[in-house]
């Protein structure tokens, strides 16, 4: 069975590729994952935070408190730097032969121009844009708010030249019009969809807190209804994320139109292995359908498939949902 794809114009023996993690955070991670069989891993994210922390000016440019600036900088440098980061990405790739693709984790288009040239001259294969503006204060348009994903694109192309991702959240008002206007403007690859550190508070003493959204079910299904619907709108890769944790959730994006998937929790949860596992159930299922290669069968349901009816556009509930009002 082959199930060799391509992603962001690289070759990849699976489709299973280790999203930015702490799996993927130095070059003994990275061996690991290699070993275990992962196609692709996307390094752990360079925070822009961490990058503004070697600028003279930092300070007043944060928009946050002394003190908590102070406290995020403090565990940014525990981890490591921008140099550092280069310098593992450098030695990571003398190291495996797997694609290797950097991660930025950004909200402007400054401070950290000069980083993703060093990334793609330490031998990143591509770079993962990982995007997010929380538009809080209610003073930003929703265009406006998308032009600042596109200047961040554009800031980045002018750069480099190895492809470029990005990784979003799903929180567009047109989204299909958003990933065609990426798509335009050179983005090589979608990452769907990023999840978050969700808000919580605590009843009993009345504080507000954080806590991370690992079990995620609805957003398999969300990033699956994307994937089917742009599939065949642009000429973006599309890499699914977000509880994929089985052989069966692998095969149901591809058959939708991704590239790649990208895992995490799964794979703290059960281990490097459950990335064979995966390849051995994608074999397995293959063979039940005769399929010689994941080119056999890509995209089949995305919507310009069999699955052209509304399955994957209607958001509501229908009359096949009979009892239910």
């Amino acid at each position: 069975m082959n199930l060799s794809t391509t992603y962001l114009g690289l070759q990849l023996k699976n489709p299973i590729v280790v999203a930015s993690s702490g799996l993927t955070k130095n070059v003994d991670n990275i061996k690991k994952c290699e070993q275990t069989g992962a196609g692709a891993v996307v390094m752990k994210s360079l925070f822009e935070e961490q990058i503004r922390a070697e600028g003279t000016a930092v300070a007043g440019s944060t928009m946050m408190h002394p003190e908590a600036y102070e406290y995020v900088r403090a565990e940014l440098e525990m981890q490591y730097g921008p140099r550092e980061y280069a310098k593992t990405l450098s030695e990571a790739k003398k190291s495996v032969s797997i694609p290797i693709i950097a991660s930025i984790n950004c909200h402007s288009d400054k401070w950290w121009l000069n980083y993703a040239k060093q990334l793609q001259d330490a031998g990143a294969d591509a770079l993962e844009l990982n995007v997010y503006v929380l538009p809080f204060d209610g003073t930003k348009s929703g265009a406006e708010i998308e032009n600042m994903y596109l200047q961040v694109l554009k800031a980045v192309l002018a750069q480099v030249s190895i492809p470029v991702s990005i990784k979003l959240s799903p929180y567009f008002t047109s989204f299909g019009n958003f990933a065609k206007q990426l798509d335009r403007n050179g983005a090589k690859g979608l990452v769907l969809f990023n999840r978050f550190i969700q808000p919580d508070i605590n009843l009993k003493d009345m504080t507000p807190n954080v806590k991370a959204a690992f079990d995620d079910p609805i957003g398999f299904m969300h990033a699956l209804r994307w994937v089917a619907l742009l599939s065949d709108k642009v000429a973006l890769d599309l890499a699914a994320s977000g509880n994929i944790r089985t052989a069966d959730d692998v095969i149901k994006q591809i058959l939708a139109g991704a590239a790649v998937v990208q895992v995490a929790s799964v794979l703290y949860k059960e281990g490097m292995n459950a990335i064979q596992t995966m390849c051995d159930g994608i074999e397995a299922w293959m063979k039940t359908k005769g399929y010689d290669s994941i080119a056999d069968y890509y995209g089949k349901l995305s919507t310009t498939g069999d699955a052209k009816d509304e399955s994957f556009i209607r958001a509501q509930f229908i009359k096949t949902m009979t009892g239910i009002e």
